[in-house]
């Protein structure tokens, strides 16, 4: 320990004499007591410590002056999604000169271009797109400790952002809302709806807190835990010609006659592992959006398609001519369950959420 707070003497006792150049005078009495620091640190003396921590803080106060401010991090940031001057200003709420101008500094203070401008475009050099990267890393690390010291007092104190994809949320999220504000009642809920890879990047962004999800899904650093397995039907005609009712062989229907979702969606992969296809052309070349759009196509036998069992559970097909059949569960499955960042600041409650949402417990 000596070996280091020495060495330590040393080399910031030389930095605070090129970095704060004073008087004569000044800079003999601050080498006397670097001198002293270290002769007092051989002989064991208690105040060589003092004179060493003395110079340390004096050291740490002089690189605060020489950091980049949070926000021309944050300016940086939303130039980098938005890729134009205003609107990365309106998403910020200031004005277009304030955000340039912010840019600008932080280019003279790092010493490099990071943007590149004309007067149509804007372009990210490449070290410019690795700085953004690392802005957006920071900025995510600041938000999480404010997180962390309002959790301190209050873990609700700040809204709780959770998202499902389109195949799960229209279904079961208003349900657990309500679960949630019964169980918790001022915890403040945003919802929003969107595709498994736009929701674990705004996970990974700290832009959300929860995605509710179909497991497996290759997410990066993100931790799941899965609520429950959900089966999935068959769904056809009541009087299609397509196929026979009760065989689920799926190479034996009539080419492009599975309606499936766009690529995308994670519904439409688990469907095709499930069928274990030999000849995709089985596959209809249109892909839907929606299930409500694959039950029109399929009320109108055009083909038929493979549905979870919430939205079936949820009435969707209320008022078609559409019939169903449960499908081999251990071929035709999805598991349902949570998504969140690892090492999230407000973790302890993102499990009191789950537990309140999970059946088993």
């Amino acid at each position: 320990m000596l070996t280091a707070a020495y060495r330590c003497s040393l080399v910031f006792g030389k930095a605070l004499r090129v970095q704060r150049p004073k008087a004569h005078t000044t800079r003999a009495r601050r080498h006397l007591d670097c001198v002293q620091a270290r002769r007092g640190l051989r002989t064991g003396q208690p105040n060589a410590y003092k004179l060493v921590y003395t110079t340390l803080g004096l050291f740490n106060r002089i690189l605060i002056m020489f950091l980049p401010p949070i926000r021309q991090l944050q300016y940086l940031v939303a130039l980098y999604d938005h890729l134009h001057f205003g609107q990365a200003a309106r998403h910020l709420n200031v004005t277009q000169s304030t955000l340039s101008t912010g840019i600008r500094e932080l280019e003279r203070f790092l010493g490099v271009q990071l943007v590149e401008r004309t007067n149509k475009s804007v372009t990210f050099s490449d070290l410019g797109k690795r700085i953004a990267d690392r802005s957006r890393y920071i900025l995510m690390q600041t938000e999480d400790l404010i997180d962390e010291a309002k959790a301190y007092h209050n873990p609700l104190s700040s809204p709780v952002k959770i998202g499902g994809i389109h195949t799960i949320a229209p279904y079961v999220l208003g349900t657990y809302a309500v679960m949630l504000r019964k169980q918790m009642p001022s915890i403040q809920l945003y919802l929003r709806e969107s595709t498994t890879r736009v929701l674990v990047d705004e996970l990974q962004n700290n832009s959300l807190d929860l995605a509710l999800i179909a497991l497996p899904f290759e997410a990066g650093s993100v931790e799941t835990r899965i609520l429950f397995r959900e089966p999935l039907y068959l769904a056809h005609h009541a009087h299609t010609a397509l196929m026979v009712p009760g065989e689920t062989d799926f190479d034996d229907l009539p080419d492009e006659s599975l309606l499936l979702l766009d690529d995308g969606h994670c519904l439409r992969d688990h469907a095709l592992a499930g069928c274990r296809l030999k000849n995709h052309k089985k596959v209809h070349t249109f892909g839907a959006n929606s299930l409500q759009m694959l039950v029109q196509m399929v009320d109108s036998d055009i083909g038929v398609t493979i549905l979870p069992q919430m939205a079936i559970d949820a009435g969707i097909l209320n008022g078609t001519n559409v019939a169903y059949q449960l499908l081999p569960i251990d071929q035709f499955h999805r598991d349902i369950g949570f998504a969140w960042r690892k090492g999230h600041s407000r973790q302890p409650l993102l499990n009191d959420i789950i537990d309140a949402i999970d059946p088993m417990t």
